[in-house]
């Protein structure tokens, strides 16, 4: 377990790493040149440099251990700092999910331990072109390979899409139909038969890299079968539901602050009819004050549903998931499109990033 003091140092750590390599004018050119910062992004998950991705991983495979509520306090740091990079960050831990949730012990010991120790970057190979994110209408299919009447491998056909360090990651978690059912394979990227288009070139988080993924024929060994059995894909995606939620809630809520961050120190610098923009309650009680109220609305729905999920007493609590993300991503696109307002002509600029937040946040809903 994580302590309140170590979370508190990983997270300015994060921050002063993000002050000296990611500051508003190289993250406005990233931007621009719709840039994946790959070095940085693998400095941020090396375990001898900022080793983010150990607080994700168990303690029993050289991690930190962290909990639900670590979780949402990371994501909402990172999300503040840039909504791509965070995305390209924590990939790693979705992709790594159904391992975490479902794999064998000796599975979990392999490739745990490898993104601890290696920073391996994950990617989560499930939304399809034709299906989208409806699991249960999945195409990818992996066909069994026997030899002396025993399954020794799949050969795994089908597409991917819209996925997250598509185009970057070093493995993949992949579902596809087995005669059992959905099941989840761990694919690395140099397999034969597996490849990756460009990447997407997209309207915000244009710092993450999203790419679709080509299968054909690519034969994995049965020890890359998540969990060692066939048909628990469903099960293992649907037990982590709620926590990942909360992961996409904390990055609403740190997109909204993102942008308030921006909108709050002008509103007291800009000088409008002989006084600070702050000081009028027409422009504060609009743009301002009702933004930081859902935010923290949200933020406290966030906390509730972290520590009642880190009790382990009510399962993996779906709906209250479900219900934060909706309240903070919601919140968070308010308060950016307010925060545009809130600075005027400025905020229509590239130059004053709340239009570039904008952006990057509408992924979130």
């Amino acid at each position: 377990m994580i302590t309140a003091k170590t979370l508190k140092l990983s997270l300015k750590s994060l921050k002063d790493f993000a002050k000296k390599r990611l500051p508003d004018e190289v993250l406005r050119e990233l931007d621009a040149r719709d840039e994946c910062p790959l070095e940085i992004v693998r400095h941020m998950c090396s375990p001898d440099k900022l080793g983010i991705q150990l607080l994700f991983i168990p303690e029993e495979f050289g991690g930190m251990g962290g909990g639900t509520f670590d979780v949402y306090c990371v994501c909402e740091e990172m999300a503040r700092i840039d909504l791509g990079v965070a995305t390209a960050v924590l990939a790693t831990f979705l992709g790594s999910d159904p391992i975490t949730v479902g794999a064998t012990p000796e599975q979990k010991k392999i490739w745990l331990t490898r993104i601890a120790e290696e920073g391996l970057l994950f990617a989560y190979g499930a939304t399809e072109p034709e299906a989208g994110s409806d699991l249960g209408a999945l195409r990818t299919t992996a066909d069994p390979v026997s030899e002396n009447g025993r399954v020794v491998g799949y050969k795994i056909n089908g597409a991917k899409q819209w996925i997250s360090n598509g185009g970057i990651a070093d493995a993949y978690t992949v579902l596809a139909n087995t005669p059992s059912g959905p099941s989840w394979f761990i694919v690395e990227k140099d397999a034969k038969g597996f490849t990756h288009d460009k990447p997407e070139d997209k309207h915000g988080i244009r710092l993450s890299n999203t790419a679709a993924l080509a299968l054909d024929n690519v034969y994995v060994g049965v020890d890359r079968l998540v969990g060692g059995a066939e048909g628990q894909g469903l099960n293992q995606a649907q037990a982590v539901f709620g926590y990942t939620r909360l992961m996409v809630a904390a990055f609403g809520l740190g997109g909204g602050w993102a942008a308030l961050d921006r909108a709050i120190p002008y509103s007291a610098k800009r000088i409008q009819a002989g006084a600070p923009l702050s000081e009028k309650q027409g422009y504060t009680h609009k743009l301002i004050v009702p933004n930081v109220v859902r935010l923290e609305a949200a933020r406290a729905y966030i906390e509730e549903t972290a520590e009642r999920i880190d009790a382990g007493t009510e399962g993996s609590l779906n709906t209250e998931g479900a219900i934060a993300k909706y309240m903070a991503t919601e919140a968070g696109n308010a308060a950016a499109e307010a925060s545009i307002q809130a600075l005027g002509g400025y905020g229509y600029t590239h130059e004053y990033m709340v239009e570039k937040i904008s952006r990057d946040v509408r992924i979130t809903t």
